[in-house]
């Protein structure tokens, strides 16, 4: 329809100028406006294509609202020139002519109505598909927002960010509640406000580093709590931009590594101890060697000193020696005999501490055992004027180590005497069956023992008075060597004992039914 138009008034021009003689300025004129016409709306048409190219990304309704909307400028473009030329004529128009300019001009006005009104009705059917496509975007930026707003307020992280001035803007509630504010009282405050003391200088060169490369990783920086407190972190940061791409400040990622830095301290004391462990254990082997050493030292001139004074005592004749030379040969003798007892109990604490004691277990009649040590013991207390009981009753038989169990009696009944009243001291010992165990007592009326002391007893060199004028000897190995001994036969040791009242030592052996 467009092409019948053009050429009506093709047709009504070329009639126009067959009847009249037109002036040849004003046809040069014509022609000119109709180049000139032709080539803007073809230059139109493609800086219009070129400079919309996000038509092709456009839904089909708004396509075709513009496509007509561009057809309308066209037809009307197009209508305007035609019009104008037939207008311009220099001489009257004739009546069939009128008439065709009058219905091409309402060809071409109802037209440009049409596809007005066609225009209209898809930018309406368009409109609410966009309000649409708008609110869901909308909607998907607030979802958007809001999850990273909730991962940047609930992480367990602790995140702040800062401008460049080094000033806090926002945080998250695990780094207010870290450092034990409120947020309003961290925005607006300097991240150096939440820096222990000592490491001010290491957080100004971390803020140095971001500002000069634009980011830092893993830098270990000790922040203080509200309550003065200190916390091991480590702090990462990277830039934040406005929506023109300049630099605002940065998003700050704080690590609380106090729980690593907890074990890594707990770990390098691990290795101290580890160390002094290993040191401990030379000192304790040079100890060992030490003690195994000058123990065998000791007793190498000790034999002979306690053998010639044997002989003196029995085989020299009284009457070739004084009085006070045969005291001063029993003194000797005696601690000769206390030095050599010495020295064995510092070699059966070694031998106890370092697992090496032997036991030789042998089948014995006990209640023969107790007599013997009663028997052996009876003159030494009668010279000190000592009531001495064996209240053994029980037939008793025992597989085990009879040397070490003698050995035990010994010490007990030895240190018994050490503090029992003079001239009215009184020594019990005793041998009874209780289930699968024989337990053997020594009890004495001596001076008694402390509460707050007791358990100390079994501890080696510990004793009860320490005082450079104690009256009473020892080295404060025998009650330790006793426990071993029990436990290494695979019984037990305990005491009763009572201040002023004295004290009662047990001790219990299992009643082996094999030999082992």
């Amino acid at each position: 329809m467009l092409s019948s138009i053009l050429k009506s008034c093709t047709a009504t021009l070329g009639q126009r100028e067959k009847t009249k003689q037109k002036d040849k300025k004003g046809s040069d004129f014509g022609k000119k406006r109709r180049l000139h016409v032709s080539i803007l709306l073809k230059i139109t048409m493609n800086r219009f294509a070129k400079r919309l190219p996000w038509l092709d990304d456009m839904k089909i309704v708004p396509k075709i609202s513009i496509m007509f909307s561009v057809f309308s400028l066209m037809i009307s473009s197009v209508g305007y020139v035609s019009l104008n030329q037939l207008s311009n004529a220099a001489e009257p128009i004739t009546a069939d002519s009128e008439k065709l300019l009058t219905n091409t001009t309402h060809i071409i006005i109802i037209y440009v109505l049409i596809f007005t009104l066609v225009t209209i009705c898809f930018l309406v059917l368009s409109f609410k598909p966009m309000i649409n496509s708008l609110r869901k975007s909308q909607e998907l930026h607030s979802r958007s927002q809001k999850v990273y707003q909730d991962l940047y307020e609930n992480s367990p992280a602790l995140y702040r960010t800062i401008s460049t001035d080094g000033i806090i803007v926002n945080c998250n509630k695990s780094y207010a509640e870290r450092l034990g504010y409120t947020k309003e009282e961290i925005i607006g405050k300097s991240i150096f406000n939440h820096t222990a003391d000592n490491d001010i200088e290491a957080m100004r060169d971390s803020f140095e580093t971001w500002k000069r490369t634009g980011m830092v990783k893993n830098r270990e920086i000790w922040l203080k709590a509200k309550n003065g407190a200190i916390l091991p972190t480590l702090i990462s940061a990277s830039n934040l931009y406005d929506e023109n791409q300049r630099l605002i400040g940065s998003n700050t990622i704080i690590e609380d590594i106090s729980e690593i830095y907890e074990a890594r301290k707990k770990i390098e004391r691990q290795a101290i101890l580890e160390l002094q462990f290993t040191e401990l254990k030379k000192m304790e082997k040079l100890k060992d060697e030490f003690t195994s050493m000058i123990t065998h030292e000791l007793k190498t001139p000790l034999f002979p000193i306690l053998g010639y004074c044997e002989m003196l005592i029995k085989h020299v004749s009284s009457n070739n020696l004084t009085s006070e030379q045969q005291k001063m040969i029993k003194e000797i003798y005696k601690n000769s005999n206390k030095m050599h007892r010495r020295i064995r109990d510092l070699l059966t604490a070694q031998k106890l501490e370092m697992g090496r004691m032997k036991f030789d277990k042998i089948k014995f009649d006990v209640t023969e055992f107790m007599i013997e040590i009663y028997r052996e013991y009876l003159p030494l207390m009668q010279e000190k004027q000592v009531d001495f009981v064996n209240s053994s009753e029980e037939k008793l038989i025992l597989i085990s180590d009879k040397h070490r169990i003698r050995q035990i009696i010994d010490n007990l009944v030895l240190n018994s005497t050490d503090f029992i009243p003079v001239k009215q001291g009184r020594i019990e010992i005793s041998a009874r069956s209780k289930g699968e165990m024989i337990v053997f007592y020594v009890k004495d009326n001596g001076i008694g023992i402390p509460k707050d002391q007791q358990e100390l007893l079994f501890h080696k060199f510990y004793q009860v008075d320490t005082s450079l004028g104690r009256k009473h000897g020892g080295n404060g190995l025998g009650l330790a060597i006793c426990k071993g001994i029990t436990e290494g036969l695979g019984g037990r040791m305990w005491m009763e004992s009572e201040e002023g009242n004295g004290t009662t030592f047990y001790f219990s052996i299992p009643e082996s039914r094999n030999m082992d």
